[in-house]
C-alpha cells in the first residue's frame, strides 16, 4: 500500500511538472487539453492525488513513538491539504469544453468556460493533439456558459471566422443576432481536415409558463375566508384571541386594499391562543400543506405561497415565549378589476 501511494505520488508530481514546462515555455499560452480536461482541471487532480498519496503514505508508514512527537502533526497537515485541494475541485468541476462549430464543421477551435458564483469566463483555443493554445477570451452574465448552450453564430469567408455570442441566458433561446460588430475573429484553419456533420448544440426554446388564473374579488374573498375557517378549526382547542374570547371565523373582518392598477387584495391578520400552541401551529401547517400550498420559512416564521390558488400567501409565528400568543396572517392574491 505504501509503495503505491509511493507510485501515485511520484507520477502526480511528474504530471504537475509536465503542465509547468508547458506554460513556462509558452509564457502561459499554451496548455495541455484532454477531452474536456484543461491544463487546470487536470493540475488540480494531479494536486489531489498527490496529497492525498502523501497523507495515506504518511499515516502507513511506521514510526518509533518519539517520532509521533513530527509524525501526527504532519499526517494532519497532509489530510487538510488534501481535503482543501479536493474542495478546490468540486469548486472548479463546472468548466465545459466544446468544438466550436461552422457550418456544422469543426473549425480546430474549442472553447473552456468556466465559472463561480455570478462570475462567468471562458477562453478560445486552437488545438493541436493534446496542446492548446490560447487565441480569444470570453465572458458571461451570472456564470453562463453560451458556448456550452449553442448561443452562438460563426460565419466564415473563406480566411477568417467571425464569431457572435450571447452573454446571458434567453429562455426563447432565439438564434444569435449577427447585425453587429463580431465578438472576436479568428483566422480559418487550412492546416488539416476537419470533420463535419455535426451540431452547436443549441437548445430548445424553454417552455413558457402559463400565465397565473386571475380571480374575482369574490373568489379571492371566499378563498382567503376558507383558508381562515381551516385554520382557526385545526388548532387544539377552541382560538381565543388576547381577552380570552373564542374567534369566531365567520365574524373575522377581512381587509380590501387596492394592488395592482386597478385591483384588490383581501387579508387577514389574526392573534389568538390555544390549549397547545405548538401543536396548534403544527396542525395549521399541516392543513396548508394538504392544501396545496409551498413551504417556506423566514425570521422565525413559517411561510405558505402559492403560484394559482386564491390565496397567495400565509404565514405564521408562535410567539408562545413572548406574550403566549400565535400570529397568522392569510392575503389573497391581486384579484381582477371589477
Amino acid at each position: 500500500m505504501v509503495l503505491a501511494a509511493g507510485a501515485t505520488f511520484a507520477a502526480a508530481v511528474a504530471v504537475l511538472v509536465f503542465l509547468l514546462a508547458i506554460s513556462t515555455g509558452s509564457n502561459g499560452q499554451v496548455s495541455v487539453l484532454i477531452g474536456t480536461m484543461g491544463s487546470s482541471r487536470i493540475g488540480t487532480v494531479a494536486v489531489v492525488a498527490a496529497l492525498t498519496s502523501l497523507a495515506v503514505g504518511l499515516c502507513l508508514i511506521p514510526v518509533s513513538r518519539i517520532w509521533l512527537l513530527v509524525m501526527v502533526p504532519a499526517r494532519l497537515a497532509a489530510i487538510a491539504a488534501a481535503c482543501l485541494a479536493g474542495f478546490v475541485w468540486v469548486l472548479t468541476s463546472s468548466a465545459t469544453v466544446v468544438p466550436l462549430i461552422s457550418a456544422g464543421c469543426e473549425t480546430g477551435y474549442v472553447i473552456e468556460e468556466d465559472s463561480f458564483l455570478l462570475a462567468g469566463w471562458g477562453t478560445v483555443y486552437r488545438t493541436d493533439g493534446i496542446f492548446a493554445t490560447a487565441v480569444e477570451r470570453t465572458g458571461g452574465d451570472d456564470g453562463y456558459h453560451p458556448f456550452a448552450d449553442g448561443a452562438y453564430a460563426v460565419a466564415g469567408d473563406g480566411d477568417a471566422l467571425r464569431v457572435w455570442y450571447s452573454s446571458s441566458f434567453d429562455y426563447l433561446a432565439a438564434p444569435t443576432a449577427t447585425d453587429g460588430e463580431p465578438a472576436f475573429t479568428l483566422p480559418t484553419r487550412t492546416d488539416r481536415a476537419f470533420s463535419c456533420g455535426l451540431s452547436a448544440g443549441t437548445r430548445e426554446p424553454s417552455p413558457t409558463p402559463p400565465p397565473p388564473p386571475v380571480y374575482t374579488a369574490d373568489e379571492a374573498r371566499a378563498g382567503v375566508a376558507e383558508m381562515v375557517a381551516a385554520s382557526l378549526s385545526a388548532t387544539a382547542g377552541s382560538a381565543r384571541n388576547a381577552t380570552g374570547a373564542i374567534i369566531d371565523a365567520q365574524e373575522l373582518e377581512l381587509v380590501t386594499t387596492a394592488c395592482g392598477e386597478d385591483g384588490t387584495r383581501v387579508g387577514v391578520g389574526i392573534e389568538f391562543t390555544t390549549d397547545d400552541n405548538a401543536a396548534s401551529l403544527a396542525r395549521i401547517l399541516q392543513v396548508w400543506d394538504a392544501a396545496g400550498y409551498s413551504p417556506d420559512r423566514a425570521m422565525q416564521e413559517d411561510i405558505r405561497y402559492s403560484g394559482t390558488l386564491p390565496v397567495e400567501k400565509m404565514s405564521i409565528r408562535d410567539s408562545t415565549t413572548i406574550d403566549g400568543l400565535i400570529r397568522m396572517g392569510i392575503s389573497s392574491r391581486c384579484s381582477a378589476p371589477e
